[in-house]
């Protein structure tokens, strides 16, 4: 366990973007901690057998509970991904808030569950395959339909048209109808320490990225159009009404890079003809400059 507070400390030391979300950050972590503590909770150790992208991966898991959702009998909890440069040997760390992984068989015998409730765990190693996404871009096709319930808690795809690969995370709860929430991280190459957590819009609302879109199961779901530099947030609620954000991407006239200029936000009713859209016009530096409704 010494070992577990130690590298969550050195992970918040690490990882940490300004001093409020330091504080926040820590405050929950340090809540978590206590929290697995009281349960007695020991880390697992995943370890990749297989590259990717690049680097040998690892992980520290504390499990917290199992799954709460039909027909999964696995185990959730947060994560520390370690990725070592195959080149470089250099090695950086991302917090993986909600991970999850098939146990295999021989390894259940570590963990204790009672009355369908996860108890503790003793600690053990399990070797896995990286099993990547089955299309090179997520996101992209109606053909992925099927295919977004296998669970992968992270993978690479460039999400911001710099054709640059973003770390994403998938969280191992999925919604009622369909996907999970992601949360993105960005590698820029003059940083040698750490992952950037992308917080910036669209990137701080993915969900049912890869796992459940887009299939018409999953009510909310992320998509991406390469060629038109666009990226969608699907919604859709109980009550018959659904709702896109769309984001759409030009050209800096500074660097190469693109950047957002438009998000329009339509809402639509099946059982109406009432429509809402609100159009936003963003400037070089993404701050709102003109909002039409």
């Amino acid at each position: 366990m010494k070992n577990t507070i130690l590298i969550l400390f050195l992970f918040l030391t690490l990882t940490s973007y300004s001093k409020q979300n330091k504080k926040e950050s820590a405050n929950e972590q340090i809540k978590s901690t206590v929290n697995n503590l009281d349960m007695r909770n020991n880390e697992i150790t995943i370890k990749y057998s297989n590259p990717i992208k690049g680097y040998n991966v690892s992980a520290k898991w504390l499990i917290r509970g199992k799954i709460e959702a039909q027909f999964s009998n696995n185990f959730k909890g947060p994560a520390i991904l370690t990725f070592e440069n195959i080149k470089t040997k250099e090695i950086f760390w991302v917090l993986h808030p909600e991970f999850t992984i098939d146990i295999d068989q021989e390894n259940l015998k570590y963990i204790t569950v009672v009355d369908d409730e996860f108890v503790k765990n003793e600690s053990f190693t399990q070797v896995c395959t990286y099993i990547k996404p089955k299309f090179e871009k997520v996101g992209t096709s109606k053909e992925e339909e099927g295919f977004g319930y296998t669970y992968i808690p992270f993978f690479f795809q460039d999400v911001d048209f710099d054709d640059v690969d973003e770390l994403i995370l998938t969280y191992a709860t999925t919604y009622e109808k369909g996907g999970s929430k992601n949360k993105i991280f960005k590698k820029d190459d003059y940083e040698d320490l750490e992952f950037s957590e992308m917080t910036n819009e669209p990137f701080t609302n993915f969900s049912g990225f890869y796992y459940g879109n887009p299939s018409a199961d999953a009510y909310n779901y992320t998509s991406i159009d390469y060629k038109n530099k666009t990226i969608t947030h699907h919604e859709l609620s109980g009550a018959g009404v659904s709702g896109e954000i769309i984001y759409k991407f030009k050209k800096s006239d500074n660097n190469s890079n693109y950047i957002l200029f438009r998000k329009t936000d339509e809402n639509n009713s099946e059982n109406s003809e009432i429509q809402k859209r609100t159009v936003f016009k963003y400037n070089d530096y993404g701050e709102i400059i003109s909002i039409d409704k």
